[in-house]
């Protein structure tokens, strides 16, 4: 995508934010190649949105802030709204393909509707105890924005739902962990696996499997 396209993409996407959304941006000034490129990106947002605004700061410094974000890692982006909706994270800079994923996630929250089916709101409604989607992409991948998107709507639907969209060319530390072959891959609470693009239906069935509510 040309500069030109981004930023058309860009204005288009939030163009009408129903209100404002805070980007937290976290970073660390060594051994963090991507942090400056993923400050300017935000910067852009915020530039074209007076609905959008960027806080920065320094993920060795600000260790209370990090803490309270659940945030251990630079860059990471926390995309936040109030009250209460803080619940997506992106791990590495949301570029190429998930520049859309972060877009979306932007207006999702700002609107505080997740825009899933009745059916999903109704199984998430049950969740009584904390889920946590870490989905692992790469900037090139065309299916990884689908399973992000709906791992951020999902976490925007339940206030048990937590979503980490992880750069898995950014943290070789999280792919051996995690055993990472291929992307998207999607983990939820460590101990089920979703490998592939899936439906909402399926991500919603295998959430509510993982919390006991089959």
């Amino acid at each position: 995508m040309s500069n030109v396209d981004r930023s058309t993409v860009i204005r288009a996407a939030l163009a009408a934010l129903p209100a404002p959304v805070r980007l937290l941006f976290f970073e660390q000034s060594i051994g963090c190649d991507s942090c400056l490129p993923t400050r300017r990106l935000l910067q852009q947002l915020a530039d074209v949105s007076p609905n959008v605004s960027v806080e920065t700061f320094n993920l060795i410094l600000d260790t209370d802030r990090a803490a309270q974000h659940h945030v251990d890692r630079a860059p990471a982006v926390v995309v936040s709204s109030p009250p209460g909706l803080d619940r997506i994270r992106f791990y590495g800079s949301p570029a190429g393909h998930e520049l859309m994923s972060l877009l979306d996630a932007i207006q999702i929250t700002a609107a505080a509707d997740s825009g899933l089916n009745p059916e999903s709101r109704t199984q998430l409604a049950r969740l009584a105890s904390p889920v946590r989607l870490q989905v692992f992409f790469t900037p090139s991948c065309v299916y990884c924005p689908q399973m992000v998107t709906l791992a951020n709507r999902l976490a925007v639907e339940s206030a048990q739902i937590s979503a980490t969209a992880i750069d898995a060319t950014e943290y070789p530390d999280l792919v051996r962990r995690y055993s990472v072959n291929g992307v998207p891959k999607t983990v939820i609470n460590d101990t089920l696996e979703i490998i592939g693009a899936a439906t909402e239906a399926e991500v919603v069935q295998t959430v509510m499997s993982v919390a006991g509510l089959q």
